[in-house]
């Protein structure tokens, strides 16, 4: 610590209040001129802003007949139970609920910002007083005891203006960030759109029945037959437009069963009843060890691997293009929509020449590995922003900002 910083307790710098909430069952203590604040009209923990716009407002009634009390402007709300650790200054008077404990900083002692910094730096040794009961709250008398250390009120606004000026680089390389995965959510989708364009100009429409060799509904059995037995897809096996092996089931057959709804590596399939948005999306099964079955929701495709690959038909079939006709064939009722295998076989796509397929598999086979690739890295540079507001307060607080 600085030699000019000293060792304070929050009740020496602010005055330290609670928050109450009228009673519901008047209506005339709601809907007037103060501000009434609970944490659901803050940002995010970590987001440190002024006071917002919030959801609700309370008449002098209502704070005379409640434990709420104004809470003037240039104060730090700080909550302090369920999510503990929002934080807002205010621009204005105000009121709170009772999941708050607010600090009307002392002007000679401390700046508002520099306090409700100090109280995120701090975040982790404050839920510490809540001991650890099931419903978390920091007990306000523990609260005015806990012990900071603040340099002179000049030094803190120097403090604040760095901090400041930091977290504006962080919020810029997150709005970058937040740009670059959304340009990588949609970038697998942008290439099925661009590649049915390309195709749709060059090549003639075909019935997908055309180069199909089978078409089959999946299994149906009561609850009972699963969790054990053989392996079982189900639509959760579509992530996107991929297959997903992490949430296989398992499901009892018989030998008849098993040979008619078999599986194999290399079927395409499709969900044949699901929401609106995800009906119709399918996906080329890869990757199984043992002979697996596929549930009622589902139908299997088995292709004409001398007429098409069937990852660039899977490609096709998840353009939006295709989608789109698909869906507007689809039967619509609430919450579900459903295709038939008659609609889907007879769905038209623009299919290029085997040697065609070929080349363009070997152009785009690693587009799917590389959108995975930057999702992952927008993740971590995700996480790595998060550790720059901590390392800034750090610093800050250690004055070496």
């Amino acid at each position: 610590m600085p030699s000019n910083w000293t060792v304070v307790k929050l009740a020496d710098i602010a005055m330290i209040q609670g928050g109450g909430t009228p009673s519901r069952t008047e209506p005339a203590y709601f809907g007037g001129e103060l501000p009434w604040v609970t944490p659901t009209d803050l940002e995010p923990i970590g987001n440190i802003t002024l006071l917002d716009a919030v959801a609700e407002t309370i008449t002098i009634r209502g704070l005379q007949n409640s434990s709420a009390k104004v809470i003037p402007a240039g104060s730090v709300l700080f909550s302090s139970r369920a999510s503990i650790g929002k934080i807002a200054v205010t621009d204005r008077d105000c009121a709170t609920n009772q999941g708050f404990i607010n600090l009307t900083p002392k002007a000679d002692r401390v700046c508002p910002w520099f306090l409700a910094y100090l109280l995120a730096h701090h975040r982790t040794d404050l839920i510490q007083l809540a001991g650890k009961t099931t419903f978390l709250e920091i007990p306000r008398g523990k609260f005015k005891d806990f012990e900071i250390a603040i340099p002179p009120v000049s030094e803190q606004y120097r403090i604040v203006s760095r901090i400041k000026e930091c977290l504006e680089k962080v919020e810029e390389i997150e709005g970058l960030a937040k740009i670059l995965r959304h340009e990588s959510n949609h970038l697998p989708q942008a290439f099925r759109f661009d590649l049915w364009e390309e195709c749709v100009t060059s090549y003639p429409m075909i019935k997908l029945g055309s180069i199909v060799t089978s078409a089959k509904n999946g299994l149906y059995k009561p609850r009972e037959y699963h969790g054990s037995g053989t392996l079982l897809l189900r639509m959760f096996n579509i992530n996107g437009a991929d297959f997903d092996d992490a949430r296989l089931e398992r499901l009892q057959v018989t030998s008849k069963e098993a040979e008619d709804y078999s599986i194999l590596n290399g079927d395409i399939i499709i969900s044949r009843v699901n929401s609106r948005e995800l009906v119709g999306k399918s996906a080329v099964v890869a990757g199984l060890m043992e002979s697996a079955v596929f549930e009622a929701m589902l139908i299997r495709l088995r292709i004409n691997a001398k007429l098409v690959r069937q990852d660039v038909l899977a490609w096709l079939m998840n353009s939006p293009q295709f989608l789109h006709d698909l869906r507007m064939r689809a039967k619509h009722a609430i919450g579900q929509s459903s295709i038939n295998q008659q609609d889907l076989l007879e769905s038209l796509l623009p299919l290029p020449p085997l040697t065609e397929q070929e080349k363009t598999a070997e152009k785009f086979s690693g587009l799917g590995g590389g959108a995975a690739m930057l999702k992952e890295e927008c993740a971590t540079q995700s996480q790595a922003t998060e550790g720059l507001r901590e390392a800034i307060l750090r610093k800050a607080f250690a004055g070496e900002l």
